[in-house]
């Protein structure tokens, strides 16, 4: 799976459960952030945007998620 098809899976559920996420997909998110961390830095610059959007999506969720 891609590291956005992980992210946008755990938003959807996020959305569509009314716990939030459960710890494994908590675990999950935090675990696509990090790869982004070590991606990002070596893509090409007109791909970075897209990537690092992706990483602020992670971020709002586990930052929504912790105040839930």
């Amino acid at each position: 799976m891609t590291l956005d098809t992980v992210i946008s899976g755990c938003v959807v559920y996020y959305l569509e459960s009314s716990d939030g996420l459960d710890n494994q997909r908590l675990t999950i998110v935090k675990d696509c952030l990090r790869d982004l961390d070590d991606l990002t830095t070596e893509l090409e610059t007109d791909c970075q945007p897209y990537f690092l959007r992706l990483r602020e999506l992670g971020e709002m969720l586990l930052r929504v998620q912790s105040t839930s």
